[in-house]
């Protein structure tokens, strides 16, 4: 008889180089995460430990794990794989320093770190623990529909910090919970989450720091509920979200403009959408739906993108992750193989 939705096992993955060894579970992790580039001191495996337990509650996925000192890398030329996540970490124990979007950042105990996995980053530790919260772009931003991400953000504020004392009960109890009631505190750990950011959007906390990261994430926003829109342009922009149009270029310089910014965020959204297995439109109906009004146009940009045509890559079999249950699955077979 099946079980109830009561007293259902929560789906969990576990992985220690105490298990596995030393250098399999290095491999296995870097297997289960193709996204990032991971390394440790002189490539030494000597003294490397690991111990990461990882749980899926809805469209979330949740991680809690220890580590040997190492470093992780989100690279610019990594970014058109389509891995499109919103990483809440939160530093339990050790040293973390890295960089984002071009900005340094360093943690203490209890600070927890947003990063935006469609744009660079690096994060370097020494011996640590840390809980993360991978939750798919468009899960969050139905979630949070009016907040900024503000990408490489420590979330030092009374929202964030009972987030983190959120995290740091999920990392003693999800081990005995149950499906039903873990996919509760999966609702409850959006909840928090958009709340964290919701503080930042009624303040002018980011603005402080500068107006031109402040103007780029409203404009980020903006894009990503209009980005089908054959209307999504500087001047409509500018319009709607009352920008000068000498600060708008200002903002979006460093990625080549903003129309280049706004064709790659198409780009990568069409690539996702060719990868995805219930994705039946045709790839003109696609282009038309994002906003292309000329399919050859669009496979030119495409081709130039990423190495292919529309039609090749989705021919290709990728691996694309496009949701939760795919990253934790991913994971699952990474870390069965390992074993």
């Amino acid at each position: 008889m099946a079980a109830s939705s009561t007293t259902a096992t929560l789906p969990r993955i576990d992985l220690r180089s105490s298990q596995l060894g030393k250098e399999a579970a290095f491999k296995t992790w870097r297997a289960a995460v193709p996204q990032y580039a991971i390394s440790i001191p002189n490539d030494d495996l000597t003294d490397f430990a690991m111990d990461l337990s990882a749980w899926l509650l809805q469209k979330i996925v949740f991680t809690h794990g220890h580590t040997s000192p190492c470093r992780l890398e989100r690279k610019a030329e990594n970014l058109s794989d389509g891995y499109d996540n919103i990483v809440f970490l939160l530093f339990m124990k050790g040293l973390w320093v890295g960089e984002a979007d071009g900005r340094p950042f360093s943690s203490e105990d209890g600070d927890i770190c947003l990063l935006d996995a469609s744009k660079p980053f690096h994060v370097v530790t020494t011996q640590a623990s840390y809980a993360m919260v991978n939750v798919p772009r468009q899960t969050f931003m139905e979630a949070a529909p009016d907040v900024t991400i503000p990408h490489g953000h420590i979330l030092r504020s009374a929202s964030g910090w009972i987030l983190a004392e959120h995290l740091t009960a999920l990392c003693r109890y999800l081990p005995n919970m149950h499906k039903a009631e873990a996919e509760r505190m999966a609702a409850a750990t959006l909840t928090l989450m958009a709340s964290s950011l919701a503080e930042l959007t009624g303040t002018d906390h980011l603005a402080k720091g500068s107006l031109i990261s402040a103007v780029r994430l409203r404009v980020e926003r903006h894009i990503e509920r209009h980005i089908g829109s054959p209307d999504l342009t500087p001047d409509m922009i500018c319009h709607e979200l009352d920008i000068p149009r000498s600060t708008l270029y200002r903002a979006f310089s460093p990625f080549g403009g903003i129309l280049s910014y706004i064709q790659k965020r198409r780009l990568d959204a069409a690539r996702a959408l060719l990868f995805h297995p219930e994705e039946h439109r045709s790839v003109g109906e696609i282009a038309q739906a994002l906003g292309f009004g000329n399919i050859t146009s669009f496979t030119r940009s495409f081709e130039r993108q990423f190495g292919c045509s529309p039609r090749e890559a989705r021919q290709s079999g990728s691996t694309y992750i496009s949701s939760s249950q795919m990253l934790f699955e991913h994971w699952r077979q990474a870390v069965a193989r390992g074993g």
